[in-house]
């Protein structure tokens, strides 16, 4: 898998220095289009053994975005509320496992941040479809708050919000492309964010519709 030649430099093509709150980092472009197609491939296995789905939120709504995982453990979504399940509810077996492809990227990532030994073992896989957005939220199911959370994009290009601490707090928004990839941790890993809007038919990959987002945490 190729990567921009950046990564020699991870802090010096961040996107855009000025706006970025501390230990957001937003690596634009970072996979090349030849990487992209090797994520999608083995992406597309993973949506062979779990497809999908469109959850329950906790007030008996659905999600906007379909969801599946791959990794130890998976998180889910339904009346009974949020958690992370090593099987899948829905089918009752376990999620796949995350590609080494997957793995490696992430390593590449954090390799010279400040969470180098970061391993995820979660990937919660969120698909947007035309008008599909998602809220403001923290992602706060995890067991240590200490660990990143990396983002992947894949498809097509949308709105990232990004608020504080508190939900009520101003949220920007930073467009993001299929390639990029987002880095949440430290003084930012609790930060509220979000999914304002997707941009139909801006994937540079054919084979791609909508935007997949690979998000990969430690749960556990």
């Amino acid at each position: 898998m190729r990567f921009m030649q950046t990564l020699e430099l991870p802090f010096a093509d961040l996107d855009p220095p000025p706006t970025l709150p501390e230990g957001l980092f937003h690596y634009a472009g970072f996979v090349d289009e030849a990487g992209q197609r090797r994520l999608y491939a083995a992406l597309a296995e993973i949506l062979k053994a779990a497809p999908p789905v469109q959850n329950r939120t906790r007030g008996g709504g659905l999600t906007s975005a379909a969801m599946t995982n791959c990794g130890a453990v998976g998180w889910w979504s339904d009346p009974k509320g949020y958690r992370y399940s090593p099987t899948c509810p829905g089918t009752g077996l376990p999620w796949p496992p995350i590609p080494g492809d997957f793995l490696q990227l992430v390593q590449w990532v954090t390799a010279k941040s400040p969470w180098p030994d970061f391993t995820p073992d979660a990937c919660l896989i969120n698909w947007y479809g035309e008008g599909a957005k998602m809220g403001l939220h923290q992602d706060r199911d995890e067991r240590d708050f200490s660990q990143p959370i990396v983002t992947v994009c894949l498809g097509d290009s949308a709105d990232f919000m990004v608020g504080g601490l508190a939900r009520n707090d101003k949220a920007t928004a930073l467009k993001v492309h299929s390639g990029d990839v987002l880095l949440m941790g430290g003084a930012s890993r609790m930060r509220f964010h979000g999914i304002r809007k997707i941009y139909p038919g801006t994937s540079p990959l054919p084979e791609i519709t909508g935007r997949y987002s690979l998000t990969f945490r430690k749960a556990l």
